[in-house]
């Protein structure tokens, strides 16, 4: 199924705007893509939905140094995901696909392999990174699993039992990066004695993202009597397929790498949770542009205000509600799945 993008983007900096219904179901997927810069945009989202499972998994990724690993990870990840029907192998499927971004670029640059005809694109992948968010909803029980990988942020809404047409939150996931006091005492815990791994709440100074798929160069491999020529040899080898407007990171490897002793500081491995559903419920899901400029409770007076005016878009609403008083400065992805029924319009 194809989501048909809706006709009322209003904002030229709004890249999509599509709303459907999901096939056989009353549930509906308002989402919307919104770039503030003039560089492509990085996040990602992704719908998938099983007819004979009933089956439904939305996803949110924040790419970052490109949008390359965002866009292989978008791809690669539901379909993996859907394909197990155990939730409990949500977070190894997580971390196999992260090992295979960096399998792939390292086997290129082997002794022992001989170099694909994918290597740019492999090392791309690899040297840019992106968190992700899944969804894992059963449409027949409403119960849903919730895998999260970084800081963009999910949140299940209630309607208040006094005035159903006002969200209350009852579930979110915690926001997972360098400025978590929570994520430092987790990566501190599994580097003891390394004092200089956190800088101004990132890594290294460098990076925010603690979790995620790609940022290869921090999960690599430099132990043993060959171990920081490997590294550095690998450096060169990702440095090599770098934007020509950015400084390449091998001219700036002592930098990055002063404190690089026991990798990797990053890892691909989920905070889940499971969550159940109401009928009424709403599922707002959002990369950190959204939660940048706006907190939970706002969202939620944001939904009711939309609620109210009959708004075919939640999605659309919100960003244009945020745009009005505070322009997100970053790529700002938010992907809703909400009760009702849509105009035939709008639909697939």
């Amino acid at each position: 199924m194809n989501p048909k993008p809706a006709s009322d983007t209003r904002d030229p900096r709004i890249v999509e705007s599509p709303s459907f219904l999901i096939e056989g179901s009353q549930y509906i997927v308002n989402a919307v893509r919104y770039q503030p810069t003039d560089r492509p945009i990085e996040d990602r989202w992704s719908f998938s939905f099983h007819p004979d499972t009933n089956r439904v998994i939305l996803g949110v990724y924040d790419g970052h140094g490109g949008s390359e690993t965002a866009e292989l990870v978008s791809a690669v990840l539901p379909a993996a995901l859907m394909a197990q029907s155990s939730p409990s192998a949500h977070a190894q499927i997580f971390q196999d696909v992260d090992a295979k971004i960096i399998k792939n670029f390292t086997n290129d640059h082997s002794l022992f392999h001989r170099r694909s005809d994918q290597w740019v694109d492999n090392a791309k992948v690899a040297k840019a990174g992106c968190t992700a968010l899944i969804f894992d909803l059963d449409l027949k029980t409403m119960a849903a699993n919730v895998a999260n990988a970084g800081d963009c942020r999910l949140v299940v809404f209630h309607g208040d039992t006094q005035n159903p047409q006002q969200p209350v939150a009852s579930f979110e996931t915690t926001d997972l990066n360098g400025k978590s006091v929570s994520e430092q005492a987790r990566v501190k815990d599994k580097h003891p004695g390394e004092d200089m791994i956190f800088v101004s709440g990132r890594l290294f100074g460098r990076v925010m993202s603690t979790r995620g798929f790609g940022d290869a160069y921090y999960k690599l491999p430099c132990q043993g009597p060959v171990g920081k020529y490997t590294h550095k040899r690998l450096i060169d080898a990702m440095s090599a397929v770098e934007d020509p407007a950015k400084v390449p990171i091998n001219q700036q490897y002592d930098s990055y790498f002063y404190g690089y002793l026991t990798p990797p500081y990053i890892e691909a491995r989920p905070e889940m949770n499971s969550v159940q559903l109401s009928a009424e419920a709403i599922v707002l899901l959002a990369s950190d542009g959204l939660w940048d400029r706006i907190s939970t409770r706002e969202a939620a007076d944001i939904l009711s205000e939309g609620l109210i005016l009959g708004a075919e878009n939640l999605a659309l609403h919100v960003i244009n509600s945020v745009i009005s008083k505070c322009p997100p400065g970053d790529d700002t992805t938010i992907v809703i799945l909400r009760p009702g029924m849509i105009p035939d319009g709008t639909r697939s």
